[in-house]
């Protein structure tokens, strides 16, 4: 195959040759086997890798060529042979060619066999490519689901561990709640009324008269005080206000209730007009604000604490502030199970009505629990 840069030259060159072959077939005797060395040009031009176009040229124009030299001199040496000669050259130049251009025509075929196996094996492996991609991005996804099922698991099941020790813990404070404020003052009935009624046990003087009223008395004020705390412990349990009057008004309650209680100035903001809620979202907030006011009362060494409730485009806020010793500075990020199970327990009854808790800084210092559930969720609640 010739160089690129000599291909310039072939065609030239090719005609030069048929043209010196011509001229010398015209000065040779007939019978010699000048016709050969067309079919040699037409060889080397395959060799040297002609366009078959002059392949075709030279086929065709080498006979012709030989035949003139028949019609110029006709009787010029033994007139048989040149023309078997010519005969012969002329047919193996058409083989030679034809050959060619068969090969040629196979070898196009077979590049474009080639180029087409070539883009099908690239569109094949980029396809791979793809799904493998797709694969490992399906088993990244896979994994990560199962990790994040593995969590909410373990999740669960301490929090269903904590859920037995919560219950045996409130029963505990309920008995303790009930000895407190109401055993006591049932024994002390209870020694009254004996009392009493060991007096009316017989005839009785004006003095003994007058001590039993005063008893009966005073037994009449121990009823009344062990029914207050009766309805005190209600309330602190399942508050009424909050199903009769909502949960604007049972936060003020109790958070006035809480400042009587601890000394913690409390200061309560609600928007205006805020409509009724379902049950089950107005019972998860006044828990919520609950377990916050007991941490700030445990933990917070704060002055004063704020509850805010509104109600925008978006959904429900509800924040609960305090000017206490705050948290160490971290990003805002809902608290995982075990990191406090106060916690862990409030952010699971936001998420149970489709809201969001988040902790964080208050404004300035202290500590801020922000409450949202968005208004999609309160009609599913």
């Amino acid at each position: 195959m010739a160089s690129s840069k000599f291909r310039f030259l072939i065609n030239p060159a090719i005609a030069t040759a048929m043209a010196a072959i011509f001229v010398i077939d015209l000065h040779t005797p007939l019978g010699l086997a000048v016709p050969f060395l067309y079919l040699l040009l037409a060889l080397l031009a395959i060799g040297v890798g002609a366009q078959t176009r002059v392949l075709v040229i030279i086929a065709v124009v080498g006979p012709i060529l030989a035949g003139i030299k028949l019609q110029i001199h006709p009787s010029d040496g033994v007139v048989w042979v040149g023309q078997t000669n010519r005969l012969i050259f002329s047919m193996l130049i058409w083989i030679a060619v034809g050959l060619e251009c068969v090969r040629r025509r196979l070898e196009a075929g077979r590049r474009e066999n080639s180029r087409l196996l070539e883009k099908q094996v690239a569109e094949r492996t980029e396809a791979l490519r793809t799904a493998n991609q797709k694969l490992e991005v399906e088993i990244a996804e896979r994994k990560e689901a199962e990790a994040t099922i593995g969590r909410y698991a373990s999740r669960l099941e301490a929090l269903s561990n904590q859920l037995v020790t919560v219950q045996d813990s409130e029963r505990k404070a309920l008995a303790t709640e009930l000895h407190d404020r109401i055993g006591q003052n049932l024994s002390a009935l209870n020694m009254s009324l004996n009392l009493n009624l060991a007096l009316l046990s017989g005839p009785l003087s004006p003095a003994a008269l007058s001590a039993a009223q005063v008893r009966i008395r005073d037994a009449l004020t121990l009823v009344e005080q062990t029914t207050e705390k009766v309805r005190s412990v209600m309330e602190e349990l399942h508050p009424a206000l909050l199903e009769q009057y909502g949960l604007t008004t049972a936060l003020r309650w109790h958070g006035e209730e809480f400042a009587g209680r601890t000394g913690i100035a409390f200061r309560y903001s609600a928007g205006e007009n805020l409509p009724r809620w379902p049950g089950k979202v107005e019972t998860t907030l006044f828990r919520i604000a609950q377990e916050a006011l007991v941490n700030v009362a445990k933990h917070a060494e704060a002055t004063a604490v704020t509850v805010a409730l509104t109600q925008g485009a978006e959904g429900i806020a509800l924040t609960i502030s305090d000017n206490g010793v705050g948290l160490a500075p971290e990003p805002q990020r809902p608290p995982a199970a075990g990191s406090g199970w106060g916690l862990a327990i409030m952010a699971e009854r936001a998420r149970a009505v489709g809201g969001a808790l988040q902790i964080g800084p208050g404004h300035g210092q202290g500590t801020a629990v922000v409450v949202t559930i968005p208004n999609r969720h309160l009609e599913t609640a």
